[in-house]
């Protein structure tokens, strides 16, 4: 490679092509940078190169580890403005910081890497700057404060100087602090932002607070979190007591103090504060409300759980609060207990309420037998005309992942299909039979094509085939769900027990079930096993059913297509063209093995 470039530097400095000499170095990769050759030529390029070339050429000329710290101050002493560039900048920082003052005067070190005018401070972590002499700490603090101060800057220019402070300790807060009253937007969230990030952060938590409520929360809210990781346990109860204590403290400002006391103080004292807090007469309902959203994580105390026995009785803010959790909030060992508080929560008179009750119910179920028949009743109730499809909603995902769910669903249907039976509402000026239509609204939940997924839901989905089946009323629903949730990769299938649900006297229903089971093979979701299916298809042909003869259509058309219709499958069509029921005769005419 050496050979290769020696022309262009045989050539003079004067006269070298720097930016072939770069592309030919970069090209040796990372092994080259050890040659004595090649890193003469980077330094030239250093010294002599435009300033792109020279850029990208200092990189490479610092790679090696063992001589970087003299090769930086060789740099600096050509060009002080380098310490622009994040690889000399690095070194200077946390090592060579011997290199610093001049870099830190009230002048900045102005050159071709710096444009004369560009506002200036030494970019630097808090961990990089807590190595400097307090000299160079003090030196680094004036050119963000003068930086700050400078009306002639663009605000983020400005902001970014605020920032910067943020990194010396000791009187960086201090001037962090000067700037979060400024009426200047973006100075005074920058500086809030800064707090949270200076060696005396949790100093400011208080501070923090206080704009939790007003036009900064947005930053202040999240500065305070950060804040508070750095305060000791002791203070911070003291700080955070004292916003919940002050009689003009904002709401949101109080309710960030709960949180904080939720997740940053020991469950003892945490629990202690918020349950005093949540008895206090006068509390906003808002703050009440937070303190028993925060709750959870403190269920190792009674106090928290007297306070939830309360809330589960309370205003709807309240409940609303404590329906707020989801299983996976709790150790497996406090689930039964809270799920006990969201089945009280649910016998609520407030709709709005309920809705929430009903659906936190269904998560619940598992935990809960008494929450499956508080939702069975609900359903089951025809005088309920306004939560019932949540209560219905949230019993078929109780269903799906509970015993005690399953259960109380097939007693729903039993009960709803009994009442059908008897219904006097029949075309009613007010009312068409409501029993039928939610045990209609049930089966289409338990659907293939609901909202839950498949595989969850079709135990129970067959399970409810199984007791619809039973009633005249409901053969049509027990039908299509069993065609939804038959499982086409058994062996056997046994779709002869779906075209059975149809009977003989329902053509319409047959069509709808085949069209259903072809759609899912179709989809490949539940492809199947293709010489089971072949099996399968080829008995239902030869019932001579209705229902059976399209089923086998359904599962011909859907495989012959995905295999290519091989013979077998070509041979199942004709014999399904000589089909003794005329429907099936044409459905199988409408299949195509071979297009012209």
């Amino acid at each position: 490679m050496y050979e290769a470039l020696r022309p262009w530097i045989e050539a003079g400095a004067e006269k070298a092509d720097y930016g072939l000499v770069f592309a030919l170095t970069r090209a040796v990769g990372r092994r080259a940078a050890g040659m004595a050759e090649l890193q003469d030529l980077l330094w030239q390029a250093v010294r002599y190169g435009n300033d792109t070339t020279a850029r990208t050429a200092i990189g490479l000329w610092l790679e090696p580890s063992a001589t970087r710290d003299e090769r930086v101050a060789r740099v600096l002493a050509r060009e002080p403005s380098a310490v622009a560039l994040a690889p000399v900048r690095e070194v200077v920082v946390r090592r060579r910081t011997d290199l610093l003052d001049p870099l830190l005067a009230e002048t900045p070190p102005y050159g071709r890497f710096l444009t004369k005018g560009t506002p200036w401070s030494v970019p630097v972590t808090a961990h990089e700057v807590s190595r400097w002499v307090p000299r160079q700490q003090a030196a680094l603090l004036r050119q963000c404060a003068t930086l700050a101060a400078d009306a002639g800057l663009p605000l983020h220019a400005r902001a970014h100087a605020v920032t910067q402070a943020a990194a010396v300790p000791g009187e960086g807060a201090g001037l962090v602090r000067r700037w979060t009253g400024s009426t200047a937007v973006v100075l005074a969230e920058a500086a809030l932002a800064a707090l949270a990030r200076t060696d005396r952060a949790a100093e400011a938590v208080p501070e923090l607070l206080a704009h939790a409520g007003g036009d900064r929360a947005r930053v202040a809210v999240y500065a305070v979190g950060q804040a508070s990781r750095q305060a000791r346990p002791s203070r911070l109860a003291g700080a955070l007591r004292d916003v919940l204590e002050a009689p003009d403290a904002k709401v949101t400002s109080r309710k960030e103090a709960v949180r904080l006391a939720a997740v940053r103080l020991p469950v003892p004292d945490a629990a202690a504060l918020i349950t005093e807090v949540y008895a206090r007469p006068g509390t906003h309902p808002d703050v009440r409300a937070a303190c028993v959203a925060r709750t959870t994580g403190l269920l190792a105390r009674e106090e928290a759980w007297d306070l939830l026995h309360d809330a589960a009785g309370g205003a709807p803010v309240l409940r609303a609060a404590l329906l707020r959790a989801v299983p996976q909030d709790l150790p497996e060992d406090r689930r039964g207990r809270y799920a006990r508080l969201v089945c009280e929560v649910a016998g609520t008179d407030d709709r709005a309420t309920a809705l929430l009750a009903f659906h936190a119910l269904g998560l619940w179920a598992p935990w809960s037998a008494e929450g499956a028949r508080t939702l069975a009743g609900a359903v089951t109730d025809l005088t309920n005309r306004g939560t019932w499809h949540a209560a219905a909603n949230a019993l078929i995902s109780a269903a799906s992942s509970a015993p005690e769910g399953l259960s109380a669903l097939l007693d729903t249907l039993r009960t709803l299909a009994a009442t059908d039976a008897g219904e006097d509402d029949d075309a009613g000026e007010r009312r068409d039979r409501p029993a039928r239509q939610r045990v209609e609204y049930l089966a289409v939940g338990l659907g293939a094509h609901g909202f839950r997924p498949g595989e969850a839901v079709r135990p129970a989905a067959r399970a409810a085939a199984a007791l619809l089946a039973g009633y005249d009323a409901h053969a049509a629903q027990a039908a299509v769900l069993a065609a939804g949730h038959v499982d086409l990769t058994a062996v056997p299938p046994r779709l002869d027990r779906v075209a059975a649900l149809v009977g003989t006297d329902r053509p319409a229903l047959a069509v709808r079930i085949a069209g259903e089971v072809g759609n899912r093979l179709r989809s490949r979701q539940s492809a199947g096993d293709a010489a089971m299916l072949l099996a399968e298809a080829g008995e239902l042909a030869g019932h001579g059913g209705h229902a059976q003869g399209l089923l086998a259509v359904a599962v011909t058309g859907a495989l012959g297509e995905r295999e290519d219709w091989p013979a077998p499958w070509r041979a199942l069509l004709r014999t399904l063209r000589r089909h003794p029921v005329p429907d099936v005769r044409d459905a199988a005419l409408e299949e195509t093995t071979v297009h012209e």
